[in-house]
């Protein structure tokens, strides 16, 4: 594992810790989020957060790998649901 000039903690293969999605409400008052970047764990246990965009309004929200894991798992678990009960 190696450092690099910020003091995050990464190896060429390693999948950040977490996802930085830009939320923002629209005009039907649902929340739209857009990945926009990734976090890293850094050598004091803070983030070394890498963005693609910084946007001017609305939300960063940070969501760990194993949350987004749960999240898709659930939403094909209800999908799957509609799927069969519709038949």
């Amino acid at each position: 594992m190696n450092d690099d000039d910020n003091g995050t903690k990464k190896t060429m293969l390693e999948l950040p810790s977490y996802f930085a999605y830009y939320v923002e409400e629209s005009h039907d008052n649902k929340n739209r989020g857009q990945i926009i970047g990734v976090a890293y764990p850094t050598n004091d246990g803070g983030l070394s957060l890498q963005l693609t965009v910084r946007p001017f309004k609305g939300d960063i929200i940070l969501r760990s790998r194993e949350s987004l894991q749960r999240m898709r798992a659930d939403q094909e678990k209800k999908l799957l649901q509609f799927m069969y009960s519709s038949q």
